[in-house]
């Protein structure tokens, strides 16, 4: 019986940047043996935005639980060793731009050949197929072309768009490991194989479903609305006592309101007709959040977030990265652990982000050097013998990342 969940599954990750790294690095998380195919001479253009391509603060988070191969495409021994592997791999995952893969003989259609019951995952930003098949994207074009960044902004926005966090890389992710898992249960029950086209573009835009209806039934086109909403009020961030410092609130029924008024010692606001319900909160919502950050402005957002939890209303401070890691009930669950990486050292780094008692996770590991795997892929996956293995990094067919030339041609 399997340990992990995944267990016994292997990846080859053809993944660059985040949307495929961070596949793999969840399917990583489940059990699953990921193999990070790289060279020095093109490695992963994370690893290329900072001076040392084994420290890369990027890569190393997206490419945890991965093993880095570093041989060469462009050598035919090096092709050759791809097309062996393939034969053991149960999914190829890749989002290499345009006609990459075709041109290296590594499409579906061929690799189908070789492992018909293999499950391959593409995602390029628009999908294959369709005229902008073959444009270059990254997160926040996505966020652009899908519609979603049109709808995060203030709404008095000089530009009445914003926000360049590339959420779409996260979002395929995700929705790229849901259908993988998916794939496999399909294979397991078929024993056929599957081609996952996942398209980011389209995976973003599924994310303003709401936006899309409301046109679609109200012919009405959504605008940003910065952090409040439509429906309820108030709703929205709040100045607290410091220098940038803030806390969400929420409300949404006229019960949550008055147990607001009471908690926040102002139970005359019950009694103020412009407040009286739902509807005529969200119509005085700018009043009504200049009376609110009055009361809120005098105290640190901890102590706003306890008191309106204590009364049972959603509230929450606004954290940054560092307020995220030294959260109590980030550590209590588990969500932040501390790795070794062998160059960048002892650093913190989210864990498995959800917890399933009486199932076991593996551990984390950290993200790989360039070509860190390869002798141990060479010898226990492939057979090769140490003999070959020294003469093929000879041949310039793998990478060492021990030798002088390897670490200088990155």
């Amino acid at each position: 019986m399997s340990k992990y969940p995944l267990e016994g599954i292997r990846v080859i990750s053809f993944g660059v940047g985040i949307v495929i790294p961070d596949l793999g690095k969840t399917l990583g998380q489940l059990g699953a043996e990921i193999i990070k195919i790289e060279t020095s001479t093109y490695p992963d253009f994370m690893r290329t935005i900072v001076p040392d391509p084994n420290n890369s603060p990027g890569f190393n988070e997206s490419n945890r639980n991965h093993k880095c191969f570093g041989v060469n495409l462009t050598a035919d021994r090096g092709k050759e060793l791809i097309l062996e592997l393939i034969k053991t791999v149960d999914i190829f995952a890749e989002n290499y731009r345009g006609d990459v893969m075709e041109r290296l003989g590594l499409d579906y259609d061929s690799v189908k050949k070789i492992n018909p019951e293999i499950i391959y995952i593409s995602s390029q930003g628009f999908g294959k197929g369709g005229p902008y098949s073959a444009h270059k994207g990254y997160g926040p074009t996505l966020c652009a072309a899908s519609g979603l960044i049109s709808l995060w902004a203030q709404p008095d926005d000089e530009f009445g768009c914003g926000g360049t966090f590339p959420h779409p890389d996260n979002a395929v992710s995700w929705q790229g490991t849901l259908a993988v898992l998916g794939a496999l249960d399909y294979k397991r029950r078929s024993g056929k194989g599957q081609f996952i086209d996942i398209s980011q573009a389209e995976v973003s835009a599924a994310l303003i479903g709401e936006a899309m209806l409301d046109y679609t039934t109200n012919d009405n086109v959504q605008k940003p609305v910065g952090n409040r909403n439509p429906y309820a009020s108030p709703y929205n961030c709040y100045r607290c006592k410091g220098n940038d410092q803030w806390c969400a609130i929420s409300l949404f029924t006229n019960e949550e309101w008055e147990t607001f008024c009471d908690a926040t010692g102002h139970p005359q606001w019950k009694a103020d007709p412009r407040f009286a319900d739902t509807v005529n909160r969200i119509s005085y919502a700018a009043e009504l959040d200049v009376l609110i950050e009055e009361w809120t402005s005098d105290q640190d957002p901890s102590t706003v977030m306890h008191v309106l939890q204590n009364a049972g209303i959603a509230a929450g401070i606004v954290q940054r990265a560092y307020d995220s890691i030294l959260d109590p009930h980030n550590n209590w669950q588990g969500n932040i652990e501390e790795m070794e990486h062998p160059v960048s050292g002892k650093r913190l780094y989210p864990s498995t982000p959800f917890n399933m008692p009486g199932m076991k996770f593996p551990q984390n590991s950290p993200a790989p050097m360039l070509g860190q795997h390869t002798d141990e892929i060479c010898r226990d996956i492939l057979n090769l013998s140490d003999e070959e293995i020294i003469r093929l990094k000879k041949e310039n067919v793998l990478d060492d990342p021990e030798t002088k030339e390897t670490a200088e041609s990155c």
